[in-house]
């Protein structure tokens, strides 16, 4: 090294402290953070003539000009403090390490007096109860809505504390809900419900049945046949849904179990998530680019993406299938935070090892269908190369759509495709600033050259294929700002998807009459018509029609908060504050103008004559 690097004095005045350390290079870049029990001993290892490090680490640690040091009070501290600092820089050569992993939970929110079942992905508040994790929002939405059948749990947002009432909604009429807004259903009978509701979550589903029996005769021999048959389909479908998943604990086990499997240079990461002792749910990690990583390293990866962040439930167990370098220190770290002990186990034998073996044979066949979907990608990818005559294969797609309802609130999305699928990270939403009414050859215009202006200084690099929806206008209008960019088209493809006229019309007669839709290039006369079936007309199809689905979603939410502000903040007496609540309690502008005046006198805050002023303004509207 160097000796006169500053990184080089550095060395020799660490401390032999826990912290984080950050290695720079000549341009003041963040190349790689980490952490460590001993800043001293463990920077100083980078630096050893004897160091065997990966190709990777070898070329970081070349370009090493600077360091810099965070001192902690303990291990624990360093462990989160590397994982938020490698969230907020993600450095170029450390792991790729994406934010920390959202999972649904069902919240009970038991702080209220008559508490809610909600699905959220939020910071975790220690009044409330959760339950999960669930990697499918589909299932638990499934889960959510069976629950919601079976027991009569409210699900309005009311802040129900005894101090007013509501008129029941549809729910209650429906026998869904035991109403509590109504101010006479008393708290024991609403905490009977709830306790169920924890049962079903807990999977003490024998439990649970013997007391809906009981519950299901009283009704019978009180002849109120109308509740024990509803008990009984409570029975029938509580014992369905538990009998559908796998028994792995009699004890009702919180534990997380991992498995790594690794193929030539692609890596991933099995994960099964244990609750109550049954098989709740599993997730896998996948990494494209594994080769010069340790199975250390993936594994450090996944443990701080799920456990580092504040949205996770810490098991009292993780099993992990061979001895990971921080495992005690993350052991303390989630006994910190759990304040209950965690155990980090390397299981050898018995039911533990086949838990780890179990999340191994699922990692081999989730990694063989992730390679299988990556073939045939680049299949796809190399097709669409060979079929539209391009000069590069299109690795990274950018796309492009504009978004207006007569000219007015007009926007611009950009969606990015990479290697055959979406990479939603690279998503942009444009305001369109210098247009003004339903023109989209002008708002393109300027949309393209905010983005491809940064392409052209150098700093950001641009795609190998750029797809302008639209036919020959739209497309020449974008050859003409690239052009402007400097953009050299040897090295980036310009494409157009337009949609052509009724076949019916062209006088092609089929069993059924379909538009077609075919790809314009520039300085080709010739339109390109693709195969219907073609598997590269799915993939434009695809980025083209997700393109306007995100621009049309950006729109609609402007033109919601427009909305909500042209109308409500324009009435006198109707503030942030009572706007809030309105909208909270009636959940939409929609609602609000068909609640009666009665409602909208239930809602605090609301007066008679505020109600009477807010109705009044609405139907002017």
């Amino acid at each position: 090294m160097n000796n006169f690097l500053p990184i080089a004095e550095k060395l020799a005045h660490l401390p032999d402290s826990p912290g984080v350390y950050q290695y720079l290079n000549h341009k003041g870049e963040i190349l790689y953070i980490g952490k460590a029990k001993s800043l001293k001993k463990r920077v100083t290892s980078y630096f050893q003539p004897s160091a065997d490090h990966t190709l990777r680490i070898a070329l970081m640690v070349s370009l090493v000009h600077d360091l810099q040091t965070i001192i902690t009070n303990t291990e624990s501290e360093a462990l989160i403090l590397e994982s938020q600092l490698i969230k907020a820089h993600q450095p170029r050569y450390n792991v790729e390490q994406k934010d920390d992993k959202s999972y649904p939970y069902f919240k009970l929110t038991t702080q209220e007096m008559y508490p809610r079942l909600v699905l959220v992905r939020e910071k975790f508040v220690r009044q409330n109860e959760y339950y999960g994790p669930y990697t499918s929002v589909r299932n638990a939405r499934q889960v959510l809505r069976l629950i919601n059948k079976l027991f009569l749990l409210r699900t309005s947002r009311m802040d129900l504390d005894g101090s007013r009432t509501y008129r029941p909604c549809l729910n209650f009429q429906l026998k869904r809900c035991l109403a509590p807004c109504r101010g006479n259903v008393p708290v024991e009978q609403y905490a009977e419900e709830i306790q169920q509701v924890r049962m079903f979550l807990q999977g003490k589903y024998r439990e649970l049945i013997a007391k809906l029996q009981k519950r299901m005769y009283d009704a019978s021999e009180s002849l109120d046949y109308e509740r024990a048959a509803k008990l009984r389909d409570q029975i029938h479908a509580t014992r369905n849904t538990f009998e559908k998943q796998q028994f792995f604990s009699p004890a009702a086990e919180n534990i997380d179990v991992f498995a790594l499997y690794r193929d030539v240079d692609k890596a991933g990461v099995q994960v099964l998530f244990i609750r109550f002792g049954r098989l709740l749910a599993t997730d896998f990690f996948f990494f494209e680019e594994a080769e010069q990583a340790t199975n250390d390293n993936l594994m450090g990866q996944v443990l701080h993406r799920i456990y580092m962040g504040e949205n996770f439930a810490i098991p009292r167990k993780i099993y992990l299938p061979f001895p990971y370098s921080d495992q005690e220190a993350l052991a303390r770290t989630l006994s910190e935070k759990l304040k209950r002990q965690v155990s980090i186990l390397v299981p050898k034998r018995g039911q533990k090892r086949k838990a780890v073996e179990m999340a191994y044979q699922n990692a081999v066949t989730q990694l063989d269908e992730k390679k299988r979907q990556l073939s045939q990608n680049e299949e796809v990818l190399q097709k669409t190369k060979d079929l539209l005559h391009l000069k590069n294969l299109p690795v990274v797609i950018e796309a492009f759509d504009i978004s207006n309802i007569s000219g007015t609130l007009t926007v611009a999305s950009m969606v990015v495709w990479k290697n055959g699928k979406a990479d939603k990270d690279k998503y942009r939403k444009y305001k369109i600033q210098s247009v003004e009414g339903p023109d989209d050859f002008a708002s393109m215009k300027e949309v393209l050259t905010r983005r491809y202006q940064r392409s052209s200084s150098g700093e950001i690099p641009w795609p190998d294929l750029i797809l302008i929806d639209g036919g020959k206008g739209q497309l020449n209008m974008a050859i003409q700002v690239l052009s402007k960019l400097n953009l050299v088209f040897d090295q980036v493809d310009v494409i157009g998807l337009a949609k052509g006229r009724s076949e019916k019309r062209r006088g092609i007669q089929r069993d059924h009459e379909e538009d077609f839709e075919y790809v314009v290039k520039p300085n080709q006369k010739n339109e390109i018509r693709l195969n219907r079936h073609s598997a590269v007309l799915h993939l434009l199809q695809n980025i083209r029609d997700e393109s306007h689905r995100f621009a049309i979603t950006f729109h609609r939410s402007l033109r919601r908060k427009s909305t909500l502000h042209s109308v409500l903040d324009e009435i006198d007496g109707v503030g942030k504050h009572r706007k809030k609540v309105l909208l909270k309690h009636f959940g939409s502008l929609k609602k609000i103008r068909s609640a009666s005046l009665e409602e909208l006198q239930n809602v605090p805050g609301i007066s008679e004559a505020l109600a009477l002023k807010i109705t009044g303004f609405l139907k002017q509207k």
